[in-house]
């Protein structure tokens, strides 16, 4: 309503004025019109003037030509006035008014036009003229009183102003109303679409964080009155960053967008789904407890399992559910939230796809977070230490490889288990940073071992994610160019799972990789969904036996019988193979037996550093050289 009052008033204030200047030029132009007959008249007059009157003379005589002149040539109301700088020296025919009146009335009029016009002298209007005479100093000035006619007519075209004025005026109202109408409905539609930006997510529609905390305050305020409960869901994409890093930051949109419908069809009509931001979502259920939140769990991991194809490119984008419940998992919305955050973050370790809040794990998660926070920032400076365990043949007990395996020595925490960091990394998106920078630091190791006269081939771990990314093999190259080694002295080892998480893309990198000359291993080979058509396409090179077929195949039949599987499946292929884990002579003694081609373990040798490793090689190479036997 404010706006159209505005616009209202502007109109009116418009029309008013337009009205004014209007009526203003159209009685001006009655005036003038009169006063330009005067005008004529006076230029005639002055003929007259000139010819039969003289200046000066004497005044009685003067005003008796004047009172001629005015009978003969103008009306009987007329005023005929000869003046002299503007003061009045004779005057013709009768008036009421004083002569300094006259005087004072005219020099006012002069301000406005310098030729005629209209005065108002004791209650009448008089037209008025000038005319200038032969002598410069005098003019010849007549006032002509307004005639019925001319007051008539200036009536009814006030008349007819006021008139048109009120149906412009009506007019102008309803435009204004029309026009504002319009205009108000407009900017509601504009502030509907910009409340609705303001509160939604740009890229999947669904509401945003704003949002979601408007009406987590208004279920949490209705709960408290009702004495209800309701259920807050944390879900975080697993691996999503990895994704995003690889296949690019289009495919990640996308992918967030078909993750955002499917979650939307997972919930109620009365649920919210919203997008906090990155690969981060939540999901509030009203009027909701426990068994409602592991229904809509459930259903939306069950949506979740469906692959994703985008431009050709199929993946899949598992989530991890964190679940606080109000009033038992917190008591306002801000503990709520954490304990959602905590229950999330046990859900991503568990691998259950969701965990409900649990006090007990509550530490263990601020562990956690202080984890990632320092890993990402150990990644950025180069941190991760890089220890390396030989491989050596079993029959002569010579150094085959080293395998490069990534140590973190946190400065609070002590010694980081890789079992710990290296999922870790993989969920945060920065496995691929953290396998280059292995890459680099055991190539600086290759080149330092080389100058020492104690050269051995590397192999190192590659995870899922990297054989997603398309652009490996390049960025391999520029590291072997980078550092000035061959990169047929590294081997790549990768576990099974990594294969089949997407054969078709990993086996076109995989060749690329080959081709190039890098060696391939299958490493924890049997614990994974074992294929034998997967080691008839790909470039292997080795099998490495998971060790823990290979701590118990002394004792257990079905071990011992798995592991010379193994080793003749590997062999009939053309590939070495590697028994991981050995930590006695009594297992070595047994997989000598099966002939296995590669021994690595503790019984040779722990995980060392580049220098201690130097110092390993040079005694083993000296025992080797003297057949002492290994103790």
């Amino acid at each position: 309503m404010r706006l159209r009052t505005q616009i209202l008033l502007s109109i009116l204030g418009i029309t008013v004025l337009a009205q004014a200047v209007f009526g203003f030029l159209a009685y001006r132009q009655i005036t003038e019109s009169r006063g330009d007959q005067l005008s004529i008249f006076l230029q005639y007059l002055n003929r007259e003037v000139a010819g039969r009157f003289t200046i000066p003379g004497n005044k009685y005589v003067a005003e008796i030509y004047l009172e001629e002149l005015r009978k003969k040539f103008s009306t009987p109301q007329s005023i005929l006035i000869i003046q002299k700088n503007k003061r009045i020296l004779y005057i013709a025919g009768e008036t009421d008014t004083d002569i300094g009146i006259i005087s004072q009335r005219l020099n006012e009029a002069y301000a406005d036009s310098d030729k005629h016009g209209l005065i108002e002298m004791s209650g009448l209007e008089y037209y008025w003229a000038v005319s200038p005479l032969p002598d410069e100093n005098y003019q010849l000035v007549m006032l002509e009183p307004a005639g019925t006619e001319e007051m008539e007519i200036a009536s009814a075209l006030r008349i007819r102003l006021l008139s048109s004025g009120l149906i412009i005026l009506w007019i102008a109202v309803w435009v204004s109303l029309l026009l504002s109408s319009k205009i108000s409905r407009q900017l509601d539609e504009k502030n509907d679409q910009l409340e609705y930006i303001a509160l939604h997510d740009n890229l999947t529609g669904l509401p945003n964080r704003k949002l979601l905390a408007d009406r987590l305050e208004q279920v949490y305020l209705q709960a408290q009155k009702n004495e209800q409960s309701f259920v807050l869901f944390l879900i975080d994409l697993d691996r999503f960053k990895e994704i995003n890093d690889t296949l690019g930051h289009p495919f990640g949109d996308e992918l967030l967008k078909i993750i955002g419908t499917r979650l939307a069809d997972s919930i109620r009509d009365n649920d919210t789904i919203a997008r906090l931001g990155g690969d981060e979502f939540a999901v509030l259920l009203p009027e909701s407890g426990l068994g409602g939140a592991q229904t809509c769990a459930k259903r939306i991991l069950s949506k979740m399992d469906a692959p994703v194809c985008i431009n050709g490119v199929t993946t899949e984008s598992k989530a991890s559910i964190g679940i606080a419940i109000y009033p038992e998992h917190g008591e306002n919305i801000e503990i709520l939230m954490q304990h959602a955050d905590v229950a999330m973050y046990q859900a991503k370790k568990s691998q259950t796809g969701y965990a409900i809040y649990d006090a007990r794990h509550n530490t263990h998660t601020v562990r956690r977070l202080q984890l990632m926070h320092d890993l990402r920032d150990a990644i950025e400076k180069k941190q991760i230490e890089v220890f390396y365990q030989p491989l050596l043949d079993a029959t002569h007990e010579q150094v085959i490889c080293v395998e490069g395996l990534a140590r973190w020595h946190h400065g609070e925490l002590g010694a980081i288990s890789p079992d710990e960091f290296i999922p870790m990394a993989e969920q945060m998106g920065l496995i691929g940073a953290l396998t280059f920078q292995v890459l680099e630091k055991a190539l600086q190791a290759y080149n330092y071992w080389k100058a020492h006269d104690c050269c051995s081939p590397v192999s190192i771990n590659l995870s899922t994610y990297c054989l997603q990314d398309m652009s490996l093999p390049e960025e391999l190259k520029s590291i072997f160019t980078k550092y000035h080694v061959e990169a047929s002295v590294v081997e790549l080892e990768i576990t099974e799972s990594a294969l089949m998480h997407d054969l078709s893309r990993a086996g076109k990198i995989l060749e690329q990789l080959h081709q190039m000359g890098l060696k391939l291993a299958i490493d924890d080979f049997g614990t994974g969904f074992s294929s034998l058509n997967y080691l008839k396409k790909l470039p292997v090179d080795t099998l490495k036996i998971d060790k823990s077929f290979i701590f118990d195949m002394c004792e257990s039949a079905r071990d011992n019988a798995i592991v010379k599987t193994i080793i003749e499946l590997g062999h009939n292929l053309g590939c070495r193979v590697v028994a991981e884990g050995v930590e006695n002579r009594r297992v070595l003694e047994n997989l000598r037996l099966l002939n296995v081609d590669v021994i690595q373990g503790f019984y040779y040798s722990k995980p060392l550093s580049s220098s201690d490793l130097i110092e390993w090689l040079q005694n083993n190479k000296k025992r080797n050289c003297s057949a002492d036997p290994v103790n």
